[in-house]
């Protein structure tokens, strides 16, 4: 009897130590497998990459990328992502009443300093957002609905005028 409970012992012994070599194995493949594949230079120049971009390199042609102060920074700080569209309002004095500067400008917020922001605008529009001292007051708005509204404007067709005949 004692004999049959050592032999069993020594068969469960044998079966889990196979069970862990085959564990072991397959942890040093995976491993391999992830220092080997070429997805993992991908993520490390893609952070390093990330780190040294500039935002400036990022502004379209005829825009312009316009710091400014606002007054309820700290509240779009939390209320916003790295990127929103805002309506931008000059912000009222005492007596005098605020109006809209800019309508669907989006929002930047700085990546080094989060409390920072600019406005992107066309060049064009610019004038009138510089030449106004600040602080401005933004509003968010929903960046699906001013995209619908840009696609549902009917196309016009082009002014042709006829001479003679």
């Amino acid at each position: 009897m004692k004999v049959l409970k050592n032999m069993n012992y020594l068969q469960k012994f044998t079966k889990d130590k196979i069970l862990l070599g085959a564990f072991i194995s397959l942890g040093i493949i995976a491993l391999a497998i992830q220092l080997l594949s070429p997805d993992a230079d991908i993520e490390k120049s893609s952070e390093t990459a990330s780190d040294s971009y500039s935002v400036d390199t990022m502004i379209p042609a005829g825009y312009l990328l316009i710091p400014l102060e606002l007054s309820n920074a700290e509240s779009l700080a939390s209320l916003s992502g790295s990127f929103s569209v805002i309506d931008l309002y000059a912000a009222s004095e005492k007596g005098k009443k605020g109006f809209k500067v800019a309508s669907a400008v989006k929002l930047l917020r700085a990546p080094l300093n989060p409390q920072q922001f600019a406005v992107l605008v066309k060049e064009e529009e610019s004038s009138r957002i510089v030449t106004m001292d600040g602080p401005f007051f933004a509003a968010l708005k929903n960046p699906q609905e001013v995209a619908a509204k840009k696609t549902a404007k009917p196309k016009q067709a082009p002014l042709v005028i006829h001479y003679g005949e």
